[in-house]
Formats: C-alpha cells, structure tokens, sequence
C-alpha cells in the first residue's frame, strides 16, 4: 500500500513537472501578477533587485502586448430597402400587377385568384388627378385585392373550411376549423375533449354492439346516450347556443353542410367503428370524429380595415377587398399627394404611389403610378478588429515576494527569480509540497533555469509560472524563453 502511494505521489508531480506551456495560452496584463524578488531594503522599503526589476518590467510590458489581440464583433444591420414596379400610365384601363411589372412584389400575383394567386387590381377610369386638391383621388372601388379561398387573408391556422351562403339578402362566408380523427382507440372509463364537447365512455352491452356514453355538451349539459357500432351522430350547437343529437346509418354529408350553412357555432360528428372486450374484461372502443367549429364570418359591406371593405361573390368563391369611398355613410375621399402613397390593406408593405408632373415648380399633373415595396432588411454584419485587455499601469501588475503569502484564487501568478533570492517560493512549498518544489529546485540545479507552469490548485483557469535560474542571467533566459513560447 505504501509502495503504491510513493507512485502516486510521483505520477502527481510528474504531471505537475511537465506541465506545457500552452497552459498559459489566456495570460494577459488584466489577470496576472508577477512576484519580483526583494532582498535589498533601503529607509524600511524593499526594492526590486536590478536584473530581476528589468526583466520584470519587460515581462510586464510582454504581458499588456499580449492583451491586444484580434476580435470579431458582430451586430445586426437593419437596412431600409424600396422595391418599385415600372410607371404604369392611366389610360382607363382596368390593371392587374404582374411579377413582369415588378418582380419583387414579394407575393404571388396573377392576371387570375386562382392556386395560391392574388389579384391586385386598379381600375384607372376610377382614378383621376383632382387639381383643386393638387393631389390623385381614389374613387369607390378603384382598387381591389381578389382572393380565393386558398389565399383569403383571414389569419386562420391549421385546417379550415369556408362556407358561403345569403343572410338576409347578404352574400355572407363563414369560416370553421377543422378537425378529423381516426382510428383512435379509447379504454372505458377514459374520455375525449373535442373543443366544447366531452364523451365519456361507460360501458358495453353483452353482445358489444352498443356502448354507454356520457356526452357534455358545451353549454355544460350532461346527458348519457347509447351508441351503436357502425352508427353516426351528429352532435352540434346552432347559431343561438342550442344543441342536438342525431342519428344517422353514413356520414351525413348534406345535414352537416346545412348546418354550417346556418352558421352553427360546432358540428361534432362521431362514429364507434369497433367495440371490443378481450380477456380480463378488457373492453375498447375504436372511433372515427369530425369537427368543425366556427371561427370567423364575414358578409357583403364589413370593413376589413380602415376603407377596405368586403365583397363576396360565393357564386365565384371569390373574396373581394375594395377601397370603398362614400362620404355620407363615413368612407371621406382618398386624396394621395405629392410625398404620400396609397397603402394596401395587407401585411405586405405595398402601396400605390402617383408620379406627380412639375413645370416650373408648378403641379400640373399625374404622369402615371408605381407601385412600391419598402421593406427592412435585418443583416448580420461581422468585423474583426483590435480586442484590448491591458492595464494602463505595467506597475500595478508587478508585486514584490513580501506580498504574496498566498496564492490567489483569481490571477495568475508569475515567479521571477530563485528561492535564495524571492520569498515567494515559501507559498510555494506551503501550497504544493516539498517534493513538488524540491524536483524543480533540482532541475534547476541540473538545468541552469526553469520555466514551470503549474496548475493554480484554488481555480482551474489560472496559473502558476515560476522563471527562475541559478543566476541572475539566467533567470534572464528563462523569461525570454516564456515570452519567445508564450
């Protein structure tokens, strides 16, 4: 047991003793220290000895140097960026953008709403220059945004259905989220929550073709009913909060589209395909649902935002925004001058901008409109330049060996000179061993000088460097050999 703790002991200051200098890779001004021998005491103040006060001034200003280094910096640049399309003149025509009139529109646009196209529209015999006013007018539906149901800006995620129907006399559409499910296998006693509605499954009959079911409806009712296998209900609640309960042998395809078609809040169809009880009275029920709830409707006239109102045309299942001007119901005129832009409705940072004609100072026209994109780009902009860790005063970072009588938990520590001149070599026994010090003693002895880095046993990041030789020149050597591989 001895002999094997005399090997450990070795092994340990082994690792110590061949410590690399690459250990001291992050040493600069800002975290070191350097312990500088003080024999000589002149009026009760101990003075550096010269050699080592040279070569510890040299260290020290090697040790600001070493705090400049090269940096990358990194920010982010937001950047104003302006898209135009080409002029486009007003000859009464009815105009559609094209991505050939501008091909950063940034969204898909057609001569047709139809796939994943939008229609963006001005009707130029609705436009004019108004010269009392100095400024184009916009009149009642001179500009439209046409969608279909696969672009219709209405902010829905997921899955969604569209609905259009009269309310009325109002072209109206509604809009229902949807939610199918099947194949899923629920054991009794378990239950399911689809938006407003709760089934709770419990029990089945002997012959397992009908099972128990406890439904919650939205409005907080409780009531049981049976269900058979391979049946379909119909559960839903109408425009008003009432509910119901139907039955059907298949899916009822026309009394649910009757119901979405009246506006009914949800419509929750459910069909048991599989009832099962297996050994240990294991029982299951293997069920198919749909689900619509409505989410949003719209109708003929509703403001979408500011003069943007809505035009449906379920007949086309079209969605039409229009810009609509009509002073005595609250829509005032649409004035765009000099400087300004007609703004489309939509998230798209697009607008409609005159091109005003000028002679001699004075507005004597329109020569045509453009559109126009203005949009910020974010860019991440990288620069390496000078990274400066230093302290201003080289003599702050200097010590003298009376000062060190321990090592410091944040700092790295360098020893300049021997044990017969620098006293800091007593915290070094104190801290590492006398078998530990005794090796580097001897290897200076051998050697003629050390340059030694060992690990700061209080706190892994820094170190402890000992330069030291049997002289003072050669103390010399080992700080040059520390800077020349540092």
């Amino acid at each position: 047991m001895r002999r094997a703790f005399l090997i450990l002991v070795l092994l340990s200051t082994l690792g110590l003793l061949l410590a690399p200098y690459s250990s001291a890779a992050q040493i600069n001004s800002t975290n070191t220290v350097i312990v500088l021998p003080t024999l000589k005491v002149v009026d009760g103040v101990p003075l550096h000895i010269g050699e080592d006060a040279i070569s510890g001034s040299r260290l020290g200003a090697f040790l600001v140097l070493q705090g400049i280094t090269a940096g990358e910096y990194s920010t982010t640049v937001h950047v104003p960026v302006e898209y135009h399309s080409v002029v486009i003149e007003d000859m009464d025509q009815f105009y559609r953008l094209t991505p050939r009139d501008m091909p950063d529109v940034g969204i898909n646009v057609s001569d047709e709403p139809v796939g994943k196209a939008v229609v963006v529209a001005v009707n130029f015999s609705r436009v004019e220059f108004n010269i009392t006013a100095g400024a184009a007018q916009f009149d009642d539906g001179s500009v439209k945004i046409i969608f279909n149901e696969n672009t219709t800006p209405l902010e829905i995620r997921g899955n969604y259905k569209v609905v259009y129907t009269t309310v009325n006399g109002r072209d109206t559409m509604y809009l229902y989220t949807t939610n199918e499910t099947l194949s899923e296998s629920k054991s009794l006693g378990e239950s399911i929550t689809v938006g407003g509605w709760k089934l709770e499954f419990l029990d089945i009959n002997l012959d397992v073709s009908q099972m128990l079911v406890m439904i919650t409806y939205p409005n907080g009712i409780s009531k049981q009913k049976p269900m058979t296998e391979g049946k379909y209900y119909l559960m839903y609640q109408d425009p008003q909060g009432n509910v119901d309960f139907e039955e059907y042998d298949s899916y009822p395809t026309e009394r649910v589209d009757e119901l979405l078609k009246e506006g009914s809040r949800s419509v929750f169809v459910f069909v048991p395909t599989d009832l099962f009880v297996g050994i240990n009275n294991a029982q299951m029920v293997t069920f198919n649902y749909w689900y619509y709830q409505k989410a949003r409707e719209y109708q003929d006239g509703d403001v979408y935002k500011g003069q943007w109102v809505w035009n449906i045309e379920p007949e086309k299942n079209l969605y039409i925004l229009y810009l609509h001007v009509n002073a005595s119901a609250g829509f005032p005129e649409v004035l765009i001058k000099p400087g300004k832009a007609l703004s489309l409705p939509m998230n798209w940072n697009l607008s409609i901008e005159p091109i005003f004609r000028w002679e001699k100072g004075k507005l004597e026209g329109i020569d045509g409109y453009r559109f126009v994109r203005r949009v910020v780009l974010a860019k991440k902009a990288t620069i390496t330049a000078p990274k400066v860790e230093v302290t201003e005063d080289v003599n702050s970072l200097i010590i003298n060996d009376t000062a060190l009588t321990a090592i410091p938990a944040d700092k790295n520590v360098i020893i300049v000179g021997g044990w017969v001149s620098n006293r800091a070599w007593k915290v070094l026994e104190e801290t590492y061993g006398s078998s530990t010090v005794d090796a580097i003693k001897r290897e200076i002895e051998e050697k003629g000088y050390v340059v030694k880095v060992l690990p700061n046993p209080y706190n892994p990041e820094y170190k402890v460097i000992i330069l030291a030789g049997k002289t003072y020149r050669q103390t010399r050597e080992a700080v040059d050999e520390f800077m020349e591989k540092f």
